[in-house]
């Protein structure tokens, strides 16, 4: 089957409804286990790998079965093999925060600090200081950079509560699976974004730290950042708020004003320690 696919013209496809940063993935997979498509029976192939490989390829499996009219058939293959997409449950969540030693996170961070250009530090002290992942941070920074210099800012920037509102450009940060709802952020991480514009997406962030001899640990700024909200008492609701984990019906009945108040305040001084020492290396 994967030599009568245009592969060009799948891409383009899988762009209306993904982002960028995931074709890397759906492409590889699907060349490579398309003949499961072909062949059903093939779906055995399956049930030999571990939870998180398997819920990538019928992912894959699943996008290209939708573009080929082949979804029904899918469907059946599932049923039939009793394949699951076993999504992780929050003890593994638990045992993974658990299992990452976040004093090494830290160690790390302010290494990639000390050895990258400004303008790749200032992405990396972004990813640290919000939680949000590599491609919505990118995508922040650059909106953040383009709204400043057509004095719109505040369209995205709620300035009273020092809140970026990425709910209001659904085309970018409201994905099939993966959210962006809000952030807080400082007047000096502001500053430090609009002095220094960083433009740098997934691939080259991560080549910067390779440059260097730096491991590709920014994954795990994200836990650090959920760690420390939550070691400063804020409730694991308003984190998975932040961090994009509810869907958008949940964060509605949450987008109330005196709560994001009091949540601003709490994340600001849970925050402002760890703050102090990035902004230190500017």
């Amino acid at each position: 089957m994967g030599c009568y696919i245009d592969w060009n013209q799948y891409k383009q496809y899988l762009l209306k409804t993904h982002h960028r940063s995931s074709l890397r993935y759906l492409l590889t997979y699907t060349k490579r286990y398309c003949y499961i498509l072909e062949n059903p029976s093939e779906a055995k192939d399956l049930l030999m790998m571990n939870d998180a490989k398997r819920r990538l390829v019928m992912s894959s499996l699943s996008s290209l079965s939708k573009y080929l009219g082949l979804y029904d058939l899918w469907k059946n293959t599932i049923k039939e093999f009793g394949l699951k997409w076993d999504k992780p449950n929050p003890l593994s969540s638990i045992l993974s925060l658990l299992n990452t030693n976040l004093d090494d996170t830290r160690k790390w961070l302010f290494s990639a600090l000390e050895k990258l250009p400004k303008d790749a530090a200032t992405t990396v002290s972004f990813i640290a200081l919000t939680g949000l992942r590599i491609v919505e941070a990118r995508n922040s920074i650059s909106l953040v950079t383009k709204l400043s210099e057509q004095n719109k800012l505040n369209e995205y920037l709620d300035r009273d509560l020092m809140m970026l509102q990425h709910f209001r450009y659904p085309k970018i940060f409201l994905r099939k699976s993966k959210n962006a709802y809000i952030s807080f952020i400082s007047n000096d991480l502001l500053d430090l974004v609009l002095q220094y514009k960083p433009s740098l997406n997934h691939d080259d962030l991560k080549s910067r730290l390779r440059k260097r001899g730096l491991k590709i640990q920014l994954k795990y700024l994200r836990k650090m950042h959920g760690t420390l909200l939550r070691n400063h008492g804020i409730p694991s609701e308003f984190i998975d708020i932040l961090h994009g984990r509810v869907n958008s019906s949940v964060f509605a009945r949450c987008y109330y004003r005196p709560l994001l108040n009091e949540m601003r305040d709490k994340v600001t001084e849970a925050i402002k320690p760890l703050e102090k020492e990035i902004l230190s290396y500017f």
